[in-house]
Formats: structure tokens, sequence, C-alpha cells
């Protein structure tokens, strides 16, 4: 079993061992916004602690974890065009398996800026990226976002729309990977199956275990 979208630095030891302990055998853990992330060097010490510091504690509680390491349009600093450039050094090691978190927040035009340059590095190294959608204005971010994944022309097998629900699943008409976030602030299990039921999709399933209220047996 894997989770897909978590945030193990915020989490404990301990409940690494009660994901081990539940079944989940491979974590993804991606990169997010745990900091002001004012400038860039915030941003690359977050990405090495993912890196070097959460990839041991999930071999020590018995978990796979490989990495996303990504700009997450909550929080970047003016300067990210520096993370863009160190990027590919991160993306050429085994353990990072994407990017992301990244994706539409407010909706703004240095956001789309970002978001673009971040799909561009997934096609040019092959790796799936991760795209966040807010909890308010979901529809036109994800409006905003199949527009871009337009322009950009990324292979749709790389995207991962992330914190879908039942009022936004039937706008995808492309055949990116749609996921469903299971946790007490997003959408139940109930949910969850009932969309999976009903629509022909290809979903994902994850926790998005992170600082807020979480479920970490989703």
């Amino acid at each position: 079993m894997i989770d897909a979208h978590t945030h193990l630095d915020v989490r404990s030891f301990e409940d690494l061992e009660k994901m081990a302990l539940a079944g989940i055998e491979k974590v993804i853990t991606c990169a997010h916004n745990p900091y002001r992330m004012s400038v860039p060097e915030v941003y690359l010490d977050h990405w090495d602690r993912l890196l070097e510091v959460e990839t041991k504690r999930g071999e020590m509680s018995g978990l796979d974890v490989k990495v996303t390491v990504g700009i997450h349009p909550m929080g970047y600093p003016r300067e990210w065009g520096r993370l863009i450039e160190e990027m590919p050094n991160y993306l050429e090691d085994r353990r990072v398996v994407g990017i992301g978190e990244t994706g539409l927040h407010y909706l703004n035009r240095e956001e789309k800026n970002l978001l673009k340059e971040q799909l561009k590095l997934g096609m040019e190294y092959s790796k799936p990226v991760v795209i966040h959608t807010p909890e308010r204005n979901k529809e036109k971010a994800l409006e905003e976002i199949l527009k871009i994944l337009r322009e950009v022309e990324i292979e749709e097998d790389l995207v991962m729309i992330d914190h879908l629900n039942r009022d936004t699943v039937d706008l995808i008409d492309m055949e990116v990977y749609v996921g469903l976030t299971v946790q007490p602030m997003k959408i139940s299990p109930e949910e969850a199956v009932e969309i999976i039921e009903r629509y022909n999709k290809r979903f994902i399933l994850s926790s998005d275990l992170g600082s807020l209220k979480s479920d970490i047996y989703a």
C-alpha cells in the first residue's frame, strides 16, 4: 500500500511507525511551505531535509520513503528562479520521484509562471508533477491549471491534479491522474468511494498527512 502525498517532516516518528503497522509500505513525502520560505536557501534546506532526514526516518520506522521537490504556491521567495536553476541537481537523485507540491492557490500571475517552469522541468526530466488545488475557488483554479497544461504541452501521464472533490472531478477533460485526498478537512472515505465508482478517471488516493488535522490511516 502506498500513500502518494504526505508531509512527513511535520509528523512524529510514532506516526510513521503507526503507518507501517497499518500496512503502508511506501510513502511519498512532498515539499511544501512549513516556514515563510522567504529566501531560496530555506527551500534548499527543506529539500535537503526531506532527502537526508525523512528517508532515514522512514527506513527506521519500516517505510520506504521517496521524495518530491517543488515550490509551493502558498509560499515562495521572490528569487524563485534560483530554485528552478537548482532543481535539476535534485531531480537527478534516484530518491526524488517527482516535482511538487506545486500548483495554484491565489491564482496570481507569479504562481502561474512558477507552475509553468516546474512543468517544463517535469517534461525535461520525465518526472511526475503533483499539482495543488485550493479549497476556495477550486473550479477556477482547475480551469487555469488545465489551460496551463495545454499551453506547456506536458505529457498527461506526468500530471496528478490533487485535492479534487465531487464538484470538480467531472471538469477534468484530460487523461491526467486525479488526486483524492482522504482526510477530515477534504473528503471522507465514503465520498472517495462514491467518486471512484461514479467517474471513469485515473485516481490516486492519499492522505496529505501534514500539520493540520489528518488521518494517518486514510
